[in-house]
């Protein structure tokens, strides 16, 4: 059945917060996501925005599983090995570490956030696994993962180069599943 005006509306509008709410992020993190300077930019009534988006923290969240799926969408170009593959997922996440510190921030004091923080968290997990179901058994799998996960973060955090933070994940993937 084809969807109404109003459907086609309401996403068009949606898009255009997220498109907004996006740009903010990218550019000042989560405290450049203002619900009132989008409302202006659109020109639109900031209750307009919170008819969509109940709170600055749903929003923040919509854009969070946006900017993931974008990610996850593209999947790395046809790569040899299991390196490769992570290597250009961290590369990825690598460009979004002011939002992914600030996601975590917030997932301390927002119910909303820590929510999805801990579906995003169990996503990666279970993405890691299964790349690595071909190397390891459980529960040595498990622990890989923990560990892999625990080094990529690590990385990240400490916003090493591009090379230092590669050269570390590889090292620590070669060592882990015994390649």
């Amino acid at each position: 059945m084809p969807r109404t005006r109003s459907e086609l509306e309401r996403d068009t509008k949606v898009s255009e917060i997220l498109d907004a709410a996006e740009s903010r992020l990218r550019e000042g993190g989560y405290e450049a996501l203002s619900v009132a300077a989008i409302a202006r930019e659109l020109g639109v009534a900031q209750n307009a925005v919170y008819w969509y988006f109940p709170s600055k923290d749903h929003l923040f969240v919509t854009v969070l599983e946006r900017m993931f799926r974008d990610i996850v969408e593209r999947k790395p170009p046809a790569q040899k090995g299991i390196e490769q593959k992570v290597l250009w997922f961290v590369d990825q996440l690598q460009e979004l570490e002011d939002v992914r510190a600030a996601m975590y921030d917030r997932a301390r004091v927002s119910p909303v956030v820590e929510k999805f923080v801990t579906r995003v968290d169990a996503t990666w997990r279970r993405m890691l696994g299964n790349v690595l179901d071909s190397q390891l058994e459980e529960p040595e799998r498990s622990v890989a993962v923990d560990a892999l996960i625990a080094t990529i973060q690590g990385a990240l955090f400490q916003r090493r180069s591009r090379a230092q933070r590669r050269r570390l994940i590889a090292f620590a993937l070669e060592r882990l599943t015994g390649g």
